[in-house]
């Protein structure tokens, strides 16, 4: 034990932090790049286009009424084309279904598509902004790939969410003996001193812990709340038949389940068909059916009753029709998450063939809704533009905040060599190579991953699983590099590797497809066009850094010597 309490935080502060730093800034690196999920599917898939224009979520700050409501109706109106092209897809393609769902287009999330189920199988067909279905789409996890290994890290089950929540509360921990151990926060948050690299690199890890401080601390903690139950059963286990697993059916809402009825469109052509020839018969119920099906789902009454309730342009998300051929089918309408900090929107409930309004969802309980604010605040759907590009840049702060603490405790372990050490503790050695496979790692990983999915031929079978084979192949790479070569060199090298990666992404990207680019600079989307910038953005980054390490590296005297007589 250390002779006094801030010592003791300082000990637990630095070795909490080394025990958990790597697998913390993989998770903050892919949870940062999650906070733009939706974008990063559409870049990856090149024959998603621009269905509905950015333009309609900037009435907000439009001052002219009118402008805003005739955009608003616009949209509206596009929506309904939407669901009226889905519908008549649905009703051709998926009769015997016993549900359909219809996920509409928003300016975040390009993708317009139906699904239904019919036994075991699963059926998804998308759809461009002329409603006609795509022959085909690239195999690829895109975005979800980070969002899903964010939370976990690949592995099968729950294993990768305990080892995820394990380091969540590694985080918080870390985070208030940090808050103990820099107790001057004002004198901290305006020191930088330049010079050697030490005191820089300390400096820095101060400020920007300062900096991101707050944000890092509703992001652990909201990640805990996610999973409370799955971390903390033993009330769960002790008050519910079913343990932690039987807590979601108690406390989450549910519809009640459909009774049994009739097929509507049968019933509606049983007497025109009684008296007439038997093939005749045949032939004429099932084009009554179809018919009689097609103008029977009152969807045009539903959407004009919402039009009082939800008058955000693109309101709906998603609709689930249950039991569609029957009398009792239900129409059940989800809105879009934007105006919610809360991961579950508002859903309205309605009759199909009737539009009369049903007995909807009832309210959760406190607990629930606490849980869910946190995991909307994890997530950030809410979150505009500018406060996701915010979050976004407080995500690449912490990730900063990390990847200097790891290389603050190996500065300073180097320079406090002695004398006559002649070799590095294997403790040291081990923390070398390792920040530069964890660090660097990613920054590699991350853009081969991108660059897979443009040059992988789309005919390609397993394809979305060569892509994720190929960011942990680099990674490998990395750490491979890093174990056989000298640290400092290793650092240029992989520095110089990433920034050429993302510059040869930036080029990949503009001319594979180049047909999309084209078509992009035509249309002027702004989502697509923003990655090549993004890229040249961390190229250059990554350029400059690595021609500053040469820089230090060849004004290093040959004989060098780092601290009081150690190894250089």
């Amino acid at each position: 034990m250390k002779t006094t309490f801030r010592k003791t935080m300082i000990w637990l502060h630095t070795y909490l932090g080394i025990f958990s730093g790597w697998l913390l800034f993989v998770i903050f690196v892919t949870g940062t790049l999650s906070y733009f999920t939706p974008e990063i599917t559409y870049w990856m898939m090149p024959e998603r286009q621009v269905i509905v224009s950015d333009g309609f979520d900037r009435n907000i700050v439009v001052e002219e009424a009118s402008y805003t409501q005739t955009n608003t109706k616009v949209a509206q109106e596009s929506q309904r084309y939407q669901i009226e092209q889905s519908l008549n897809y649905l009703q051709q393609h998926a009769k015997s279904a016993s549900s359909w769902r219809i996920y509409l287009p928003t300016a975040r999330e390009q993708h317009w598509y139906v699904q239904w189920r019919e036994g075991k199988t699963r059926h998804r067909v998308s759809f461009n902004k002329d409603a006609t279905p795509f022959k085909s789409t690239t195999d690829t996890k895109g975005g979800l790939f980070f969002r899903n290994f964010h939370y976990t890290l690949q592995l099968r089950g729950y294993g990768g969410r305990y080892i995820a929540g394990i380091a969540a509360m590694a985080m918080l921990i870390t985070l208030f003996s940090g808050i103990y151990t820099h107790r001057r926060f004002f004198k901290d948050f305006f020191t930088l001193r330049k010079g050697k690299i030490t005191k820089w690199t300390s400096d820095l890890h101060a400020l920007v812990g300062i900096v991101t401080l707050p944000f890092c601390l509703i992001i652990c903690i909201s990640a805990i709340m996610i999973y409370a139950i799955m971390y903390m059963p033993f009330s769960a286990n002790m008050h519910f038949e079913q343990g932690e697993r039987g807590v979601n059916k108690t406390i989450i809402p549910s519809l009640p389940p459909l009774t049994n009825s009739t097929n509507t469109a049968a019933s509606s052509v049983k007497s025109s068909v009684k008296n007439s020839v038997k093939n005749s018969v045949k032939s004429s119920a099932a084009s009554a059916s179809e018919n009689m099906l097609s103008k029977s789902i009152a969807y045009s009454a539903i959407l004009t009753n919402l039009k009082a309730q939800w008058q955000e342009p693109h309101a709906i998300k998603r609709i689930t029709i249950e039991a569609p051929g029957n009398e009792n089918s239900r129409f059940i309408i989800e809105r879009t998450k934007s105006l919610t900090v809360s991961n579950r929107a508002n859903r309205l409930v309605y009759s199909s063939y009737t539009a009369t309004p049903l007995e909807g969802y009832a309210d959760e309980s406190a607990p629930a809704t606490f849980r869910r604010i946190m995991y909307g605040l994890h997530q950030a759907n809410f979150a505009t533009t500018g406060l996701r590009w915010l979050l976004f840049s407080l995500g690449v702060l912490s990730c900063v905040l990390i990847a200097s603490g790891l290389i603050v405790w190996v500065n300073q372990r180097r320079t406090n060599l002695g004398k006559g050490q002649k070799r590095k503790p294997l403790s040291l050695h081990i923390m070398e190579k390792g920040n530069i496979a964890a660090i660097m790692g990613m920054a590699i990983a991350t853009p081969v991953f991108l660059l897979a999915n443009r040059l992988i031929p789309a005919d390609t079978s397993n394809r979305a699983n060569m892509e994720i084979n190929a960011f942990f192949i680099s990674w490998l790479c990395c750490l491979i590099h890093a174990i056989f070569r000298p640290a400092k060199n290793a650092w240029f090298e992989q520095i110089l590797v990433a920034a050429l990666s993302y510059i040869g992404l930036a080029v990949v990207g503009m001319c594979v497809p180049f047909e999309r680019t084209l078509n992009a600079f035509s249309t002027m989307d702004v989502t697509y066009l923003s990655f090549i910038i993004a890229f040249v953005l961390a190229g250059s980054g990554f350029a400059v850094l690595a021609h500053w390490l040469k820089g230090r590296l060849e004004n290093l005297p040959k004989n060098n010597t780092v601290g009081k007589g150690g190894r250089p």
